[in-house]
């Protein structure tokens, strides 16, 4: 595979039919935007559904040394983008390790392109919600406006049943009080090898018990997670710690004014780990067309340390003359913005279009609107 064939491969449009059980909608009547994707299927680009699962299931880590899942690599490897339906290559063995969590991985990403495509949801008010219980796993916010979501992903047609009746079935664990939401869905994606038909299916339950998760504090609680699966999506996981510790501390201090919370904030905050530029090596800034990035270029989908300690699954090749690079990184504003931990100032940095860029090598890279970027290239072995 050439660079020409990658770019044009990953900019290919994938459709999946969506299916809707319109009796779990008011009066049986589904939203007319859910309506014209169950009649014209759901459709996304190869590029779109790397980045969002590469950005939105970078774990949020438990020490400076955590590294996260290269997932972008690992799906570019592994999916069959060639193929008239999308799913898992029917020419490679995928073993029970491997299969360990990628069909939900894929559910999350689906879900999130329809939250962010179909409702128009930023992408970092879309964050997991916190806690334990039977709950939706999902929320977002657009202005005035909640919704939750249960993002669900199988690998097998007949468990989609068994993943939305568990859903609808969540509510009869939820608080007593009444809540409504302007959109409650749960999305079951489909995707298995490649010669089989992939499916969406849609429902919309009743719902209680999750107003907590919308207040102001809670705003920006899960703005700070996403910034930190983005600075471990980039490579920086000593900044990631830093956000990931900041909406922990915030959510204890949830009874103070406002203006010392986040003054409590900042003073707690490990300053060393703010102190160098970019603070790993492999993490570099790009000038692309007058525009700089700061990120890291990633060939595998484990890190060193992870391949020592667990069993390696070897990707299979894209090209017999190179290998895939995979460039995953934020705008240099905006990284330099999280690196002085200016709060206030995060959430209109994070307002960025989505656009095309391409470098003097032909490496074609995409920007998407909460200021992250990827890039893919052929280079040779």
């Amino acid at each position: 595979m050439t660079q020409e064939e990658i770019n044009i491969l990953l900019d290919t449009t994938h459709k999946i039919p969506v299916v809707l059980r319109n009796e779990t909608f008011p009066n049986n009547t589904p939203s007319n935007q859910l309506s014209a994707i169950a009649q014209n299927g759901f459709s996304f680009t190869g590029r779109e559904l790397l980045h969002a699962i590469g950005s939105k299931t970078a774990s949020l880590p438990s020490s400076n040394q955590d590294e996260c899942v290269n997932a972008a690599i690992l799906y570019a490897h592994i999916l069959d983008f060639q193929s008239h339906n999308l799913g898992y290559k029917t020419t490679i063995n995928i073993d029970s390790d491997l299969q360990t969590n990628r069909s939900n991985e894929l559910g999350i990403g689906v879900g999130c392109l329809i939250a962010n495509k179909i409702f128009n949801v930023d992408w970092d008010t879309l964050e997991s919600i916190r806690g334990l219980g039977r709950r939706f796993d999902y929320r977002a916010t657009r202005p005035q406006q909640k919704y939750v979501y249960e993002f669900k992903g199988t690998k097998y047609r007949y468990n989609q049943k068994t993943q939305i009746d568990d859903g609808l079935n969540k509510k009869k664990v939820m608080h007593e009080r009444k809540e409504s939401y302007d959109v409650e869905l749960i999305i079951s994606t489909h995707i298995g090898f490649s010669n089989e038909t992939p499916r969406i299916i849609i429902a919309d339950p009743p719902f209680e018990g999750l107003e907590y998760e919308f207040t102001e504090d809670a705003e920006l609680l899960y703005r700070l997670r996403h910034l930190s699966r983005i600075a471990q999506f980039i490579g920086n996981t000593p900044l990631s710690r830093i956000y990931y510790n900041q909406s922990k501390k915030f959510v204890r201090k949830k009874t103070i004014g406002e203006s010392e919370r986040f003054d409590r904030i900042l003073v707690s905050t490990d300053s060393r780990a703010l102190d160098i530029p970019f603070r790993i090596d492999k993490i570099s800034e790009i000038k692309i067309q007058n525009k700089n990035f700061i990120g890291r270029w990633v060939s595998d989908w484990q890190s060193e340390k992870t391949r020592q300690k667990r069993k390696y699954y070897e990707l299979p090749k894209l090209s017999h003359t190179g290998k895939l690079e995979i460039f995953q990184g934020i705008s240099a504003e905006l990284y330099h913005t999280m690196m002085e931990n200016r709060i206030y100032e995060l959430k209109e940095k994070m307002k960025f279009e989505k656009i095309k860029l391409k470098s003097g090598d032909n490496v074609e890279y995409t920007t998407f609107s909460d200021g992250t970027i990827m890039g893919y290239k052929i280079t040779n072995e």
